[in-house]
């Protein structure tokens, strides 16, 4: 009987005997990541529940910290690589190796130089056409300010490019030109992902916060014993991570333009992830943990809609632009 039913099956019009039903190619899926510092590591949590859920993704673009993680990923590192990686980075003894001062600060208080070594033995002078999936990586020419957008070349040197921030990193020499964060031009490269590449759907994932969402803490008011106001005091003088000091105002006033053009980008995305921590610092890589977690938390909400992607049966861009977004705030 089971013999009868599968030639019956094979002898129905439009099939042909002994050939076997092609199954639809699945839709070709683009990843843009954000820029955003330390807040960049949502990105791991997000890659992490991407591979633990077979979600194949084709081509990575990715601008300062999301260059930086998207770069190692496309080089062929898994999620759990990239967050042993960024437990490194919280030994003093590897922050320290990362750190070549710059005296006297005129251009940047970072050159940059350790940075590129540490990714170079990383990624053991991958090039771009060497990885393992399509990459392309965003930066800022410093004399323009166009777009500077890398998908050949060395791979270590065009992430640094693209991570360079302004007043903190100098900016970066590469092939003769220099470049500063590409946050400053293009923090989340989704339409860039689009006409750089043949996709069906581009997940975007934004680690930056919307305009109007963050308000400074102010210690006014509070009672505090005067050994603990005067090392408040002199914190705030002598260390230049603090609250309001050189460095957060000159991230705070990038910050503020990047949000701006993120709204934009993110209106292009098929499907936007926003892993939000407005209670962590940029510069707090030390709480890698955290940050991942909550990268986690964001793409497991938003695994439903990246799942209908695969099952709308259509693979033509033209279909794109749901713009369904999930965000997750901690």
């Amino acid at each position: 009987m089971a013999a009868f039913l599968h030639l019956f099956d094979a002898l129905r019009p439009g099939r042909e005997a002994g050939k076997v039903e092609e199954r639809p190619p699945r839709p070709r899926i683009g990843l843009a990541l954000s820029s955003g510092g330390a807040k960049g590591l949502a990105h791991i949590g997000v890659i992490q529940v991407l591979e633990e859920n077979g979600i194949e993704v084709d081509a990575v673009a990715g601008t300062s910290m999301g260059a930086y993680v998207g770069g190692l990923w496309a080089s062929g590192l898994n999620g759990k690589e990239l967050e042993g990686l960024a437990a490194d980075m919280t030994r003093r003894r590897d922050l320290l190796e990362l750190l070549d001062p710059v005296f006297p600060p005129r251009r940047g208080f970072v050159r940059g130089a350790n940075i590129h070594k540490r990714l170079e033995k990383t990624l053991q002078d991958r090039t771009f056409e060497g990885l393992e999936k399509s990459f392309l990586a965003v930066a800022t020419e410093f004399d323009t300010l166009e777009r500077a957008v890398f998908r050949s070349g060395d791979v270590a040197s065009a992430i640094v490019a693209s991570l360079a921030v302004p007043g903190v990193v100098v900016p970066f020499l590469r092939d003769g030109i220099e470049y500063i964060d590409g946050g400053v031009c293009d923090p989340l490269p989704v339409g860039l992902a689009k006409s750089t590449w043949d996709l069906d759907y581009v997940i975007a994932v934004n680690v930056l916060p919307p305009i109007g969402s963050l308000r400074r803490r102010s210690s006014h008011g509070r009672r505090r014993n005067y050994w603990r106001r005067g090392l408040g005091v002199l914190n705030q003088h002598l260390n230049y991570f603090a609250r309001g000091n050189l460095l957060d105002i000159l991230r705070a006033a990038a910050m503020g333009s990047q949000m701006r053009l993120v709204e934009k980008s993110a209106r292009e995305a098929d499907v936007l992830i926003s892993p939000l921590s407005p209670k962590t610092g940029w510069h707090d890589y030390h709480r890698y943990a955290k940050y991942i977690e909550i990268g986690r938390e964001a793409a497991m909400q938003a695994l439903p809609e990246i799942e209908a992607l695969f099952q709308s049966g259509e693979t033509s861009p033209t279909y794109g632009n749901t713009n369904r977004k999930v965000t997750s705030c901690a």
